[in-house]
């Protein structure tokens, strides 16, 4: 009997040792493909900027000494005060500008064995303006509580009272309640009603774009290119890197 305690003794300690080696792998697990592969990251803000992490069921104050390059995944929610800007880069390199008193959820997935994704924008309060890469089998999209916009590489603005102009670029504007869809293209704009089933759409002179556009510079001022690298695990378990490119100010 007493040889018997005293293996056990013996084996106990190495057991609870690999016990403790499992669970600590697993969970280290669990965090690295939790954290794999954001859809996005706040490259550059303006005080005051606050992101709400879903997954993680916090919220915080973005610091300029320590939160650059704050990342997104989906479901995180980006909110700015009334002298809040934000600039946020997508993976696969656009832009979103993100003016004072605005609050946005961003919301994708990406297919781990091959490059499709999709990405959506859920605005529902105040203003951005993207900067889309040509997307190829992709999809990017900006909603509001009335409409949605659908975009293959262009550059616009949209507002969260269904309010979308474009730059360059094409832009598909959705009426949300009747399904009404008009494509628009430079220098066009399109209003979708309150009621989200009627759309106004025409076309917008120099002197509107300038007035639309103005507030959209104030991240671009002295800025310098620099680049930022991601590595995370694909579905067969190995590691691969994004590169992309990102602005600063200079000194």
């Amino acid at each position: 009997m007493e040889a018997i305690e005293m293996s056990l003794k013996k084996v106990f300690p190495y057991s609870l040792i690999a016990m403790c080696l499992v669970v600590f792998a697993g969970a280290l697990k669990v965090e690295f493909e939790k954290n794999d592969r954001p859809l996005a990251i706040v490259k550059r803000f303006k005080p005051n900027v606050d992101v709400e992490n879903k997954s993680a069921d916090r919220s915080k104050r973005l610091d300029l000494d320590t939160d650059k390059g704050e990342q997104l995944f989906d479901g995180d929610t980006l909110r700015t005060d009334s002298e809040g800007y934000a600039l946020v880069v997508f993976m696969d390199k656009s832009i979103a500008k993100v003016k004072p008193q605005s609050l946005l959820i961003v919301r994708g997935e990406s297919e781990r064995t091959s490059k499709r994704s999709n990405t959506r924008i859920d605005l529902s309060l105040g203003e951005i303006f993207l900067n889309v890469e040509p997307q190829g089998n992709n999809d990017f999209e900006v909603s509001t509580s009335r409409s949605l916009a659908s975009v293959k590489g262009t550059q616009f603005g949209s507002n969260s009272d269904g309010y979308v102009w474009v730059k360059e670029g094409q832009v598909d504007v959705t009426a949300l309640q009747s399904g009404e869809t008009v494509s628009l293209f430079e220098k066009m704009y399109a209003q979708v009603n309150e009621d989200g089933n009627e759309i106004e759409s025409g076309t917008l002179s120099d002197d509107d774009i300038i007035d639309l556009d103005d507030g959209y510079d104030e991240l671009d001022e002295d800025l310098i290119k620099k680049q930022i690298k991601f590595r995370f695990k694909d579905a067969n378990g190995q590691i691969r890197e994004i590169t992309i490119d990102y602005y600063e100010k200079g000194n």
